[in-house]
């Protein structure tokens, strides 16, 4: 592979952070259009040695190729050298591409799903390079990724990249934290270094006034939420009834925690989700007619009713009864008869306008929060002269197809060119768009995000003065937003200051960690594929190789005697009553010499669960102890089983030196395990016995063959052994 150092020509700011980030972990924070990407490049190039790869993650598919393309322009290799990773590739073509690429571009969750699995192994990896790194926070890929690299990799180097790492430094020091950063290279357009290289941005709020006729849609509106946001304040799932304090992820919280007690037939809380739903749907309705379209609002409506005369769903049968919703509805048919609009739309319509007036060839960029709107946009903007307007989304949606990877570069395409001059879109063009200059940025709604602002208003300003337009309806939350993000973005760029070139955490103590830990003989685990999440996680952070396949006993395999079945509050007590439990249990006696059984959860919930007396939950756990030999273990969470299984493998395999058995588990994919598999079959020949057979005669063929005083040549294999051995090869069948 050859890399064309000559044609990358970096400023004297790239060539300042290029030198930081040779040096140490770096998260570089650059406002995008300022060469992030040719940072990675540069510094790609002098990690490649001998026969190391580079690693490139980002969020999506499109920026993940993206950077592809990017890099294919700097380094010359053979086809199979630069490869994109995708979720749909087969997993064993992804194994076999990892083994002969020297740089891998992929989303995370690809390359995450394939280190558990074992398909692959980052210690050849001599740049982990992650795009966007202000997701590498909670249980984002980044952050497994992150801790796996470091423990597998001795000579390892991260670099983040990011146009906004967070609002406030405790957000920043987690970015930092999870990505073991190092160092901070931040530089603003104001910068004096940067300066040079970009155009100023023009911003201009534009505030309108709330028509009185919308206003009545919306009082409605906020009396059909209130009544609701009471009856769950006395169900006591709510604690407030203020409007401005209730949000969409507050609400999706409450109803992931309704869901999980109804899976645990607790059906009271029931009238609690309901409600729960149809607030959402309220909330949705109240953002179409503050901040979006009549028409919007109206569409939303008429789905609504559509849908409840398809459904028995109790959260629409309630809305389409209630008598602010029914109001709200006709209220805005009405205003729409009267050829009532949003003023928004008025407002939209002569910024594009004036702006293709004054510059005929101009690139706009309108972005809304909702794809319902786009429609009543567009039929707007199209009745501007010159204008050639499409609309540019995501591929998920409830209501419509989206659009596809290829379809979105197409639109790019015709944007580039000059076929289009104006995009209304989502968020999805926040992130990923390769247009090298946009005239004018509207935000048909302010948003509450530095991050997301950030990203927008980096659209324009590259190569000419850019400007940006920000609508908002006066009365609003609206105008609420508007502050928040200003608010926020001003936080931010305090926040990187003060964290800029702290450590977070203690990384020398991580790598001293990671050292020891390859030094010693590697724990290994085999666990079943419907374990996934926080166990799998938690056991590779330990250090522990986990193979991950169907299990024909139980969950989770630590040695040649010990196989775990792992069973949640729920789950456990389900299992009781429909007669799995103890059919479980046996199938884990029949197959190993020390089964387990590990119950999850809060015990005082198990005799909450399904209305079962509490006798019955102790006869059951009696019986499994007594009658069929599996002892029981309690565990509060998935980590704490995840540090106990961690114990056990332990103790069983490098304390008692056990290996771990395949027999018991699944029929190994791998030649190497179907091999040691394929001789753990003869009499009192266990894993680690096998393995020095396979050692001592290469092949299992040499082993069948072998005769009895060679086969005692091996260690730990006596006369009695060897003597069974040849008896049930040789002996016939009866």
């Amino acid at each position: 592979m050859k890399f064309h150092k000559d044609k990358l020509d970096l400023r004297l700011y790239q060539q300042a952070i290029l030198s930081t980030t040779a040096a140490k972990n770096t998260l570089v924070v650059l406002p995008t259009g300022l060469g992030k990407t040719f940072i990675a490049v540069a510094l790609a190039g002098l990690r490649m040695k001998g026969n190391s790869k580079i690693l490139i993650l980002a969020p999506t598919k499109p920026l993940v190729n993206q950077h592809s393309r990017t890099f294919s322009k700097f380094f010359e290799s053979e086809q199979e050298e630069q490869v994109v990773f995708s979720g749909e590739m087969p997993p064993k073509d992804r194994a076999n591409q990892w083994e002969r690429a020297r740089i891998i571009f992929s989303t995370p969750q690809t390359i995450k799903n394939d280190i558990i699995s074992g398909r692959i192994n980052l210690k050849d990896v001599s740049l982990l390079v992650f795009d966007e790194a202000h997701r590498a926070v909670g249980d984002y890929a980044y952050v497994f990724i992150a801790k796996t690299y470091l423990k597998q990799t001795l000579d390892s180097r991260i670099l983040g990249l990011t146009a906004s790492p967070g609002s406030d430094e405790s957000k920043i020091n987690e970015v930092c934290r999870n990505l073991f950063i190092e160092s901070i290279e931040a530089k603003g357009r104001e910068h004096g270094d940067v300066k040079p290289y970009v155009k100023p941005i023009i911003t201009d709020y534009k505030f309108v006034e709330f028509p009185d006729d919308l206003k009545v849609i919306r009082e409605h509106l906020i009396h059909a939420i209130k009544n609701r946001l009471l009856e769950l304040q006395k169900l006591g799932f709510m604690q407030t009834t203020d409007i401005s304090k209730v949000t969409k992820k507050n609400l999706l919280a409450l109803q992931s925690n309704l869901q999980a007690q109804i899976r645990e037939r607790k059906f009271e809380v029931g009238r609690g989700l309901s409600v729960c739903a149809a607030l959402m749907k309220l909330l949705h309705a109240l953002g179409l007619i503050e901040s979006e379209s009549l028409g919007a609002l109206y569409k939303y409506f008429v789905e609504v009713w559509d849908s409840s005369r398809r459904t028995k769903t109790r959260a629409i049968k309630d809305l389409v009864s209630d008598f602010h919703v029914r109001s709200a509805y006709s209220h805005s048919q009405e205003a729409l008869d009267k050829g009532l609009e949003h003023p928004k739309v008025a407002a939209l319509k002569n910024l594009v306008e004036r702006q293709l007036k004054e510059k005929p060839g101009s690139k706009i960029l309108v972005f809304t929060e909702f794809r319902s709107n786009i429609s009543q946009i567009i039929n707007e903007l199209q009745n501007i002269s010159n204008i050639e307007v499409h609309k540019f989304i995501g591929q998920a949606s409830r209501l419509e197809k989206g659009m596809s990877q290829k379809a979105q570069a197409e639109i790019i395409r015709r944007f580039e060119d000059g076929e289009l001059n104006c995009l209304v879109c989502t968020s999805v063009a926040e992130e990923g768009l390769d247009i090298p200059s946009v005239d004018l940025v509207v935000f048909y709604s302010p948003i509450p995000s530095a991050i997301r602002t950030i990203q927008r208003r980096g659209r324009t300003g590259r190569q000419e003065i850019g400007k940006m337009s920000v609508l908002i309806t006066k009365g609003t939350r609206d105008e609420a937003f508007y502050w928040v993000s200003k608010h926020k973005e001003n936080k931010m760029n305090e926040a990187i200051k003060n964290v800029k070139n702290k450590r977070e955490g203690n990384l020398e103590m991580f790598f001293m960690k990671a050292e020891k830990e390859k030094d010693e003989e590697k724990l290994m685990v085999f666990a079943d594929v419907r374990e996934r999440g926080e166990i799998i996680d938690r056991l590779f952070e330990k250090g522990i190789n986990v193979k991950i396949g169907t299990l024909k006993a139980g969950d989770f395999i630590l040695s040649e005697d010990v196989c775990v079945e792992r069973k949640e509050i729920s789950d456990f007590v389900s299992s009781l009553l429909d007669r799995r439990l103890f059919e479980q249990a046996k199938n884990l006696k029949d197959n190993f010499n020390k089964p387990l059984m590990v119950i999850e959860g809060d015990l005082d919930e198990m005799f909450k669960v399904r209305r079962v007396h509490p006798n019955a939950l102790w006869a059951a756990m009696a019986s499994l102890v007594l009658d069929s030999g599996v002892p029981i273990l309690f565990s509060a969470n998935a980590v704490e089983t995840a540090d106990l299984l961690s114990v056990i493998a332990k103790r069983e395999q490098l304390d008692l030196k056990k290996q771990v058995s395949l027999r018991g588990g699944a029929t190994p994919k791998a030649f190497p395990d179907l091999q040691q598999y394929f001789i753990e079959g003869l009499p009192q020949v266990g894993p680690g016995l096998a393995k020095s057979l396979l050692r001592h005669f290469k092949t299992p063929k040499n082993i069948i063959n072998a005769s009895e005083d060679d086969l005692k040549k091996v260690e730990k294999l006596g006369d009695k052994k060897a003597k069974i051995i040849r008896d049930v090869l040789d002996k016939p069948y009866l």
